[in-house]
């Protein structure tokens, strides 16, 4: 049931309704909703039975059925019938894309078209490994978006053109009917803000959390040097960073890092590795700056205290699967004392000064499919109260590959083991898309791939790992594994190129880019905390679906929005050749940022090509984009640090009025600040140009990108104004 706070909350986000929607049951035994004689909605069957195979439209019978608008634009459908099972179906013309469900990029696709898949994680697949982020919720082109309330086991169906269907194993079943206001100017957006105040938004993530992160899938191997254990291994990393002058604000410890089988269910650390974990802990943030996370999962592997306590108190969910090679199952975190003695345990890190987890697995047949929902939602529940009892809200980072909506308030998202190929690298771009199609915002891929298979010493390529340095870049987070042959400045990469490592010339470039940007994409994921719209956004969902714009707009998955502000072309294919389009209904025009003076028009596709040095990336018109060095991090070679910020705006005669919400601070203790620019046409057919801003907390700089170049022009502390008269302007 939702509480009427909730449902009031959602109300407040649709003010100035203009549609009159209705629901009605039809004579068919389905729903439909209209606006005046218009139907938008054909929720052609309600499903029951007694199994998912045998489930069966209701007909004209409404009993166990309600259903009425709880907000101008929101319908709630209730189902409680005898049957064990409920669904529903839904009908629309066969060119309708549906969208959204799984993060996991099914046939490289970014829409839902011939897929039917449960509601759990997806396994090995093509491309990604264990890419398991999910929602029981789906939007459409044609405008509506339906959300399940259920954490019980369901499966959707997509492969009948124009055709939607739900089931799952519940004797009661809530669902809800999604519809943009006609006040809001993109309905996408607007349906998936309503969504998101039904299920979960994410909370602010700390900077740290953003990255650069590199960490290792085995600190305890591939030493150099006269490193003998993990905790030197690691400083080495932070050493090699501080000489190249990378930046860097985090790393987690993957298995191993502590005794136990595979080194997990002990609750420690190895002393062989980590002689001093808190000593070490301690000394990594002050001295280096950079927050420590360790990996974990609800796996109790075999010998482990973990194992050994759930078995000696019934805690493994039944019935416990054949234990190969030391995995072993699941604690059952529906029984409280299960809960509470893993929460006791997993207090150990936190008060040894880990601030966050890579929490891993959930979903490799350590528990029933049927119980993966409910329990990654409960072990994810777990591991952040562990945490937010230590450091508080926003004081650490916690991220996970298997998660389900509800639980996108307490964790991020990776998208799991991605293939070390440009075929992992377009799946995964085509998974952040998926994700935040489902709102998950902060959202991040191991850059390069985790999967390397074969001989060559160079998997990933140089070419590959290069590409996907430039797209994390791009990416709300940041993550890079080190080790075991896979380290920049350490042979074979450093080698590649005659002792010049060109993957460290990429990736000093792109994670101090990052490192840059990071003003920017805090202030996106704040906009996430407040709205569910995500960070990389499909083309359709920042332009928002105009009519004139090219049907195949609805397919593409190499290209993104990032933030308003930006459209994103990553290369994922060998050569640095691929094509771009330029959307309508964003923009008029784009400008290419890292030059900036290449003019694209919205409708039109250029062919690029771009070495390792670059990315194409370009920016819309009357863009607000706050750069900068705000996050100290690893930069302790910068003597006297201080934080300084770059709003650098791109004014244009076809955007009179542009405004952005620049979030200022540290995780959830921060404050929304105003910025705005505004652009009038001299006689001249030049601009006069204005930027108002408040308070930005730190020295700033406006930088004006014109025809006539750059130009820096300082701020006062405290907010205030600065203008130029009669200037020509890029656009």
């Amino acid at each position: 049931m939702v509480g009427v706070s909730v449902l009031a909350s959602l109300a407040a986000l649709v003010p100035g309704v203009l549609s009159q929607y209705t629901v009605s049951w039809t004579k068919d035994g389905g729903l439909l909703v209209a606006d005046g004689n218009r139907t938008v909605v054909n929720n052609s069957a309600i499903l029951a039975g007694g199994l998912n195979t045998t489930v069966t439209p209701l007909g004209n019978g409404t009993e166990g059925v309600s259903y009425e608008l709880v907000t101008p634009t929101v319908a709630r459908v209730q189902l409680n019938t005898s049957g064990a099972f409920h669904g529903a179906r839904f009908s629309d013309d066969a060119s309708t894309r549906f969208f959204g469900v799984w993060e996991y990029p099914f046939n490289y696709q970014i829409d839902n078209k011939n897929i039917s898949f449960d509601l759990k994680g997806v396994g090995n697949s093509v491309g990604i490994n264990w890419s398991n982020a999910r929602a029981p919720f789906f939007l459409t082109s044609t405008g509506y978006g339906v959300y399940t309330d259920t954490l019980t086991m369901g499966s959707y169906d997509f492969t009948t053109a124009g055709s939607a269907q739900f089931i799952f194993n519940s004797s009661s079943l809530v669902y809800y009917i999604i519809l943009p206001s006609e006040s809001s100017s993109n309905p996408f957006k607007s349906i998936i803000t309503q969504y998101t105040a039904l299920s979960a938004r994410s909370e602010m993530p700390p900077t740290s959390g953003l990255g650069p992160t590199f960490w290792s899938d085995d600190f305890t191997l591939d030493f150099h040097g006269n490193v003998s254990n993990a905790q030197e291994n690691i400083k080495d990393v932070f050493n090699q960073l501080r000489d190249n002058k990378i930046r860097a604000t985090s790393t987690f410890a993957d298995r191993p890092y502590g005794t136990g089988n595979r080194s997990w269910g002990n609750f420690d650390f190895d002393p062989t590795f980590y002689p001093d974990p808190a000593a070490f802990i301690a000394n990594l943030k002050d001295s280096y700056g950079i927050d420590f996370a360790v990996w974990i999962a609800n796996r109790g592997q075999l010998g482990t205290e973990l194992y050994n306590a759930s078995l000696a108190n019934g805690w493994q969910i039944p019935p416990t699967p054949s234990i190969t090679g030391g995995l072993g199952p699941a604690l059952n975190l529906s029984l409280p004392a299960a809960y509470s003695y893993f929460t006791s345990k997993l207090e150990y890190f936190p008060a040894t000064g880990v601030r966050g987890y890579k929490i891993d697995r959930g979903e490799e047949g350590e528990m029933p499919d049927w119980a993966q929902n409910i329990q990654m939602d409960l072990f994810l529940r777990l591991a952040y109260d562990t945490m937010a009892s230590r450091w508080g809200a926003s004081g650490f980072y916690n991220f996970a590959r298997s998660a389900v909506d509800r639980s996108r308030a307490v964790t991020h998202i990776w998208n799991g083991d991605s293939h070390a190929n440009f075929s992992g690298l377009a799946y995964s771009v085509a998974s952040g898309i998926r994700a935040g199609l489902v709102a998950f915002p902060v959202w991040g891929s191991d850059t390069g791939g985790y999967i390397r298979e074969g001989d060559d010493p160079f998997t990933p390529s140089v070419e590959v790992w290069g590409r996907w340095m430039w797209f994390s870049a791009f990416s709300p987070v940041y993550e890079l594994m080190l080790g075991t042959n896979h380290t920049p400045w350490y042979a074979p990469y450093a080698d590649a190129q005659g002792g010049n490592s060109v993957t460290v010339d990429v990736l000093k470039q792109t994670a101090n880019l990052h490192a840059e940007l990071t003003p920017y994409i805090k202030s996106y994921a704040y906009e996430a905390t407040k709205t569910g719209v995500p960070i990389i956004r499909a083309l359709f969902l920042e332009t928002g679906g105009v009519e004139e714009e090219s049907e195949s707009l609805w397919e593409v998955s190499d290209q993104y929005f990032f933030g308003g502000e930006f459209l994103v072309a990553p290369v994922v294919a060998a050569g640095g050749k691929r094509s771009v389009y330029f959307p309508k209904g964003a923009s008029r025009k784009y400008l290419e940022y890292f030059g900036k003076k290449q003019v694209f028009v919205a409708g039109s596709s250029a062919n690029v090509s771009v070495g390792l040095d670059a990315m194409p990336v370009y920016v819309k018109q009357g863009a607000i984009v706050p750069r900068g060095d705000v996050y100290q991090g690893n930069a302790k070679w910068i003597e006297n640090w201080q934080p300084f910020l770059s709003i650098e705006v791109f004014p244009s005669l076809d955007v009179r009025e542009s405004g952005f919400t620049y979030y200022d601070g540290e995780g959830a203790e921060g404050r929304a600040v105003e910025i705005s620019l505004k652009v009038e046409k001299t006689d001249g057919g030049n601009a006069d140009v204005r930027v108002d801003y408040e308070d930005l907390g730190v020295e700033a700089e406006v930088v004006w990108y014109l025809k006539s170049g750059e130009k820096r022009v300082n701020l006062s502390r405290g907010g205030g104004s600065t203008s130029l008269e009669d200037v020509e302007l890029l656009f």
